[in-house]
């Protein structure tokens, strides 16, 4: 019992231990980026940069809400043979490439119009923001199957490479002098690059084999644990792939805009002080960049033991301490060596913010939180939590012009405002364990059969196909339940 309790936490940890190291490399690679660029650039040019990214990472939810409703189709999926296995992602990828050439056109028509209405100075920056967001649709979809498979380590795998590709080709275009433009190019080229990596990893690994080893897996978790947690009624039945993206779509963009508003706004409000806050803004994503990895396990985990009628309350813990720990780690660096850190990673001209750094890394620790409370629920087929993102992103996007452009009332802004989100979610996953313990309770009672005993007899309990009544010792007669 004692082995098999210690393997089944090593297998929790596994998983996502080795996408949250690979998603704090490719953090520590893009602050790498950031500290070179913040050298290279002038000030304005580095807000425009972060900026940019700020729009791809708004525009790639369409990619993320993709990934959701694959590893939803895959995980649901049981088909045994090659063509089952590979013919609706063969398609799919055929889509998402032509979408990509419509969204180039799209994109190179309307940069010039979105770049004036965002006084933004690099229209051919936005047209790149938005390839590099179609582009990431590719790769969204070779991602989503490799986690609905259970293949952690090579997804850790192409983490890492697509961060590197990516940094690397920044890098180089911008040190070339190609500026904010070339930093445009570099993303979208490392995210081809990281899509080729992992379409080439994803043919070493088979659905077929992956499947029988999780019908194994959960044949003997029945036979150690007994009947399912929770019963077929509370397992809602899995959408199609549209409908499915369309309602990720739904709560991923709220948490893109949650995420990254804040960069744009005060972008908007305060051209001066963009660059400061921007560099803040990249520090505190640390917590959010290891959540957006963990959440490539917790998302198959959640689907995948809803399906079997399991909860997954552990991988849940697991996960959100993966990402509370770094946050509350950057805030109390935050708190005494802001300016010191900041300096150092970004230079003298961009440490305007760091008096808001700890306050703005709680916030960014409260999103973490609230990213893993969406991808649990998202996992579980609840679509209630759509509302509640929709209806916080509002509000923090009116307590965020409400600041003005101040980096201090707007990081104390977003603190607020994600700490109550936060709190949102997690009474949305605590209402769907409430749900399924209730269910649960219901499903037990039902399968209990009261026998009728005559005399000092009492009621005993029938599993299901019993042909036998076992009197109580002193008993007189017994009856069938059915006696008059």
């Amino acid at each position: 019992m004692v082995t098999r309790a210690r393997a089944t936490i090593a297998g929790l940890i596994a998983g996502p231990a080795a996408l949250a190291v690979a998603g704090a490399f490719a953090n520590g690679i893009n602050l790498l980026m950031n500290l070179v660029l913040a050298r290279v650039l002038d000030p304005a040019a580095y807000g425009a940069v972060v900026v940019q990214v700020s729009i791809f990472m708004v525009l790639s939810v369409v990619g993320n809400a993709l990934l959701i409703a694959v590893v939803q189709k895959e995980t649901a999926a049981y088909g045994d043979s090659r063509r089952d296995q590979w013919g609706w992602i063969r398609d799919l990828r055929r889509q998402c490439l032509f979408g990509v050439f419509v969204a180039t056109v799209v994109a190179l028509l309307i940069c010039r119009p979105a770049a004036l209405l965002l006084s933004y100075a690099h229209p051919l920056a936005v047209a790149e923001a938005v390839i590099g967001a179609a582009v990431w649709t590719l790769l969204c979809v070779e991602r989503g199957v490799l986690q609905a498979r259970g293949a952690y380590r090579r997804l850790a795998g192409n983490f890492v490479a697509e961060a590197a590709a990516r940094v690397g080709l920044v890098v180089v275009f911008v040190v070339a002098g190609l500026g904010v433009n070339g930093a445009g190019l570099g993303l979208v080229l490392g995210v081809a690059l990281g899509t080729d990596h992992a379409r080439k990893g994803l043919a070493k690994v088979p659905r077929a084999v992956v499947a029988a080893s999780q019908r194994a897996a959960r044949s003997a978790s029945l036979a150690a644990t007994g009947p399912l947690a929770i019963p077929e009624a509370q397992i809602l039945r899995r959408p199609g792939l549209l409908a499915s993206t369309w309602v990720a779509l739904g709560a991923l963009v709220p948490l893109a805009l949650l995420q990254n508003m804040d960069v744009v706004i005060v972008g908007w409000l305060d051209h001066d002080g963009a660059g400061a806050y921007a560099a803040i803004a990249t520090a505190c994503k640390v917590p959010v960049f290891i959540g957006l990895a963990v959440a490539n396990f917790l998302l198959p985990e959640a689907a995948r033991r809803r399906a079997e009628g399991r909860g997954a309350t552990a991988a849940l813990t697991v996960a959100c301490g993966l990402v509370v720990a770094p946050g509350l780690a950057l805030a109390a660096i935050g708190a005494v060596a802001a300016k010191p850190l900041l300096s150092l990673v970004f230079g003298e001209d961009l440490t305007g913010g760091a008096s808001s750094l700890s306050i703005l890394a709680l916030g960014m620790t409260f999103l973490a939180l609230t990213l893993m409370f969406a991808t649990y629920l998202l996992g579980s087929a609840q679509r209630r939590v759509v509302l509640v993102l929709w209806v916080c992103a509002g509000v923090t996007a009116g307590a965020i012009g409400v600041a003005d452009g101040d980096a201090r009332r707007t990081a104390l802004a977003m603190l607020g405002c994600q700490a109550v989100t936060a709190f949102a979610a997690g009474v949305l996953v605590h209402l769907v364990h409430r749900a399924d313990a209730r269910a649960a309770a219901a499903s037990v009672s039902r399968r209990v059969s009261p026998v009728r005993l005559s005399g000092t007899a009492v009621e005993r309990s029938l599993g299901p196909g019993s042909g036998r009544i076992q009197p109580d010792p002193g008993a007189g007669e017994v009856r069938s339940a059915g006696a008059c």
